[in-house]
């Protein structure tokens, strides 16, 4: 049984053998407006992982309440010897991050604390865009460029180098445009990951194996656990490549007999820079650049290229941006993705249950753990979606997708299981060099022990064409009305049985269980229930439609009868949600309904 506790959080109520068990899902409160620590009111939720949270917060103790990144670590452990370890670790990774905020292109640690065994960063908001922006897939920046950018961020990795500290995730997502200055900064140290490590390992109940980094970024040494100052070199060797050929690192192929990356024949390159990127990247790190300062000696001695930087205008080809939309509960979601987004994969936007694997993670039980990924194709500029669980195939726009993939257009409506999601909308801008967003968002992905995922559920049978698309799909069915105990008994005459009311979040709800067949009966029963009883207009010229979204262009999928009643759930812009005596939910337009009398 999944239940929603007072505190907002979701919880599944497992019962064996007479012993309960709360198990937390998630947290389905919103944090924003929230407090904390009495002094950082949360604007914004950046990101939620694995290690914690991030927020967008204001100092409300400050004049002109000025905004700062708050992270907050999620500790695993309860014991109180980890506990203490962990305060001790967070303390000294706290100096450390205030002492590398003396950096100009390091956000500075403006405080710290704990409160209750939970501990928090705050930072300095650097407010820009990150390198990923700058380098979309089929992007090629010219050598010039790329050695300016390589020598802007080793001047940095220097210092960081110089202070003891090894960075462990270099890629262009943690590397932020600012907006004031146009330079790069430096962003998401393993404060974090390394205080979240050291709470899981060190418990005795747990066997827990850390590996914090990025794919395609990451070299042999650090995914052994085993970090080293040439990993962060190897890391920045990467993203030269990315930027001159316009591959992402992770599509790159290797040398099968010696592990070497083969990267050379996407982009003609002068042979001494390519050597100094080859060093840089060495499978072996005995083999590669052994410090920072060695990197930029290499890169001082190079000739003088004269490959023009006209290069970067013709391959840039505009951003495009798609937007899902879809219905969870009461709560209205939109999610955008833009061609050269940076994922958990690279390139995809993964999309079901677990949020170990997925960017979009949903809690309906009939989608898969893994269910489909949606990718953008340079070359026909289209966003298509990709089937990943054949056992449960997506159906898009009415035609089942049991392999391969289709492309996305506007307005097109993609089943999962039965979790409908429409395209909203797919636009392209051109992109320009200073666009700069109001916010970074940064995600840390870390390879962690995968926590079971409840088995999908099993779908009713569903009659789909293969051939051309329906535009009679069904939509999905709202769960209906639980049945509650206590309740409250009204003396209703009209009515041969007892009829109950239900009080949940703040209104009443008619217990469905309880009603006559007849319409008749929903009436009476709704009129006694103020505000929340109304009523088809008896005067329309045509049988309004309940439709799935609260849009004029969203799909249809029951016809109403003039003067049939329903009861009000909830209500958004234009438009009313209502409950049918059927149980069946959706939305209308409020000039076509009015008051029960």
């Amino acid at each position: 049984m999944v239940i929603k506790s007072n505190s907002g959080y979701l919880v599944k109520l497992q019962i064996r053998q007479g012993s309960a068990k709360i198990i937390l899902l998630k947290h389905r409160t919103s944090m924003i407006g929230q407090l904390l620590a009495g002094r950082y009111k949360v604007l914004q939720i950046l990101a939620e992982g694995g290690f914690g949270q991030t927020y967008i917060c204001s100092d409300i103790h400050l004049p002109g309440k000025p905004k700062c990144v708050l992270k907050h670590l999620k500790t695993t452990s309860t014991l109180p010897e980890n506990l203490e370890a962990a305060r001790r670790l967070f303390q000294k990774e706290a100096d450390t991050l205030q002492q590398l905020g003396n950096h100009d292109q390091i956000p500075r640690l403006l405080a710290y604390f704990d409160d209750n065994n939970q501990f928090y960063l705050v930072q300095e908001l650097i407010e820009g865009h990150s390198l990923s922006r700058e380098l979309p897939k089929g992007r090629k920046l010219s050598q010039t460029q790329v050695i300016d950018l390589l020598t802007e961020i080793l001047s940095i990795l220097q210092f960081v180098h110089s202070q003891g500290v090894i960075h462990r995730d270099i890629k262009p997502d943690n590397l932020i445009r600012r907006a004031s200055d146009n330079k790069l900064v430096l962003i998401d140290f393993g404060a974090i990951k390394q205080l979240r490590n050291q709470t899981a390992t060190n418990s005795s109940k747990q066997n827990v194996t850390l590996v914090v980094g990025t794919r395609g970024y990451m070299p042999s040494e650090q995914i052994r656990r085993l970090p080293r100052q040439g990993s962060d070199i190897y890391a920045l060797g990467m993203i030269a490549i990315q930027a001159l050929t316009g591959v992402y690192p992770y599509e790159l192929q290797d040398d099968p007999n010696t592990g070497e990356i083969l990267w050379e024949h996407l982009r003609k390159v002068d042979p001494a820079f390519s050597e100094v990127i080859n060093k840089m990247t060495r499978y072996h790190f005995k083999e590669r650049y052994q410090t920072v300062d060695e990197v930029i000696e290499a890169l001082k001695e190079l000739p003088t290229l004269s490959e023009p930087d006209s290069l970067e205008s013709q391959t840039n080809k505009g951003l495009y941006e798609l937007t899902l939309e879809w219905v969870e509960g009461s709560n209205i979601n939109t999610y955008k993705i833009t061609s050269n987004q940076f994922s958990k994969i690279p390139g995809k936007i993964r999309i079901g249950r677990d949020p170990q694997d997925c960017d979009i993670v949903l809690s309906e039980s009939t989608v898969s753990a893994l269910h489909v990924e949606i990718f953008f194709n340079p070359e026909k500029e289209k966003f298509y979606l990709r089937n990943l669980r054949q056992k449960n195939p997506p159906i898009l726009d009415g035609q089942l997708l049991l392999a391969g993939e289709m492309p996305l257009s506007t307005s097109s409506v993609l089943r999962l299981g039965q979790q409908h999601i429409k395209v909203k909308d797919i636009t392209s801008t051109e992109y320009a060099h200073d666009v700069i967003p109001a916010y970074y968002k940064s995600k840390n992905f870390a390879v962690e022990p995968q926590q079971p995922i409840a088995k999908t559920a099993r779908l009713p049978k569903i009659n789909v064409k293969l051939e051309e698309p329906s535009t009679t799909t069904p939509l999905k069915s709202i769960p209906k009305m639980p049945k509650f105990k206590n309740v409250i008994p009204l003396g209703v005459k009209s009515i041969g049985v007892a009829t109950v009311l239900a009080s949940v979040g703040g209104f009443a709800l008619v217990n469905a269980g309880n009603l006559g067949k007849t319409n008749s009966q929903h009436s009476n029963l709704l009129s006694q229930i103020p505000g929340k009883c109304w009523i088809v207009k008896k005067d329309l010229n045509k049988s309004p439609q309940l439709r799935d979204l609260p849009h004029r262009d969203a799909q249809a999928f029951k016809a109403l009868n003039r003067g049939e009643t329903m009861l009000k759930l909830d209500d958004k812009g234009d438009f009313l949600k209502v409950k049918l005596s059927d149980d069946t939910e959706g939305w209308i337009f409020y000039d076509q309904v009015q008051l029960c009398d």
